[in-house]
């Protein structure tokens, strides 16, 4: 089911550390994603953060919308899991929903348990372009007041969604 197109919500933990000590976690939040792998050989992910109170064992909500999306490139592809290398630049010609989100890192789909799983690590460090841009523009290594800047790891089961879609 997942080594073609789809569109899914997923149910996120994210753990958020220091920029240069992406081990050192300060915080947890839970929220959900869309999760979408896409583009002409499917060789595209897409992980768009979304608004809405994540429930344990529910259904995602109808009215999930993307809001920052992290675009990663297939890097490799075996019987167990596929991984993406995320991108600091957002492809050409590649339309996305919601505003771009430059990361270093890595994003890993796979199933255990029988369930639709992510595993996604790595840091992003960005700074806004303008108040109404939908692009944020990249910091390859952090002023020392890059607030903005930090590591991250993010763990995700697929939750049944009205609006998901599988080719």
């Amino acid at each position: 089911m997942w080594k073609n197109g789809f569109v899914v919500a997923m149910a996120a933990e994210f753990s958020f550390a220091a920029y240069h000590r992406p081990i050192s976690i300060r915080r947890k939040i839970r929220r959900w994603i869309i999760v979408s792998r896409c583009g002409p050989n499917s060789e595209f992910i897409t992980i768009a953060s979304a608004a809405g109170k994540v429930e344990p064992e529910t259904e995602a909500p109808i009215g999930l919308a993307p809001v920052n999306t992290a675009v990663g490139i297939l890097l490799s592809e075996t019987a167990e899991d596929i991984t993406f290398l995320m991108l600091r630049q957002q492809p050409t010609h590649f339309p996305i929903a919601g505003t771009f989100f430059p990361t270093d890192g890595y994003s890993r789909i796979f199933e255990s348990q029988g369930r639709f799983r992510l595993r996604s690590e790595g840091r992003h460090a960005h700074r806004a372009r303008g108040l109404d841009s939908h692009v944020r523009s990249d910091v390859p290594d952090p002023q020392p007041n890059a607030q903005r800047a930090m590591g991250w790891h993010v763990d995700a089961i697929r939750h049944n969604w009205v609006g998901e879609f599988f080719e």
